[in-house]
This record gives structure tokens, sequence and C-alpha cells, in this order.
């Protein structure tokens, strides 16, 4: 109990100093009690498709729901559509 309470101080001060994508992502993947509050700090963010990438690949939990807000390049939907023909 003593080490939750710990992590959550040590959130609040980092949301006082305005983490970074990075910084959300690492605690997203390592940080399991903090993960959902990091998660929706990042959405308020606008994670970029290399953030929802990494989400994607490394945290089962949130997999599908970074998926859902993954945006396809241009030069991946051509190659999707190329791979169908």
């Amino acid at each position: 109990m003593k080490k939750e309470k710990k992590l959550k101080e040590l959130w609040q001060k980092l949301l006082e100093q305005q983490p970074t994508n990075d910084d959300l992502r690492y605690i997203i993947r390592w940080v399991d009690p903090l993960r959902e509050a990091a998660w929706q700090k990042l959405l308020e963010q606008q994670p970029t498709n290399d953030d929802l990438r990494y989400i994607i690949e490394y945290v089962d939990p949130l997999r599908e729901a970074a998926q859902k807000l993954f945006k396809h390049s241009r030069k991946e939907i051509m190659e999707e559509i190329r791979n169908l023909t």
C-alpha cells in the first residue's frame, strides 16, 4: 500500500511538470497501477502513430484501444490495396 501511495504522489509531481509522451509510454508499459491514468493523459496529448505503435506492440491490455486510434499512412493504405488486388 505504501508503494502505491508513493507512486500516486510521484504521478502528481510528474503531471505538474507536463510529462512527455515518452514519459507516459514508459509508465503505461511498466507501471501497472498508473497505466490507466497515463493512458488517459496520453490521449489528451494527442498520441502520435509512433506512440500508438509502441502501445500496440508492448501493452496487451491497451492494444485494442490503441489499434482503433492508429491512423494508417497513405503508403500503408496503398500497400494494403495492392495486396488485395
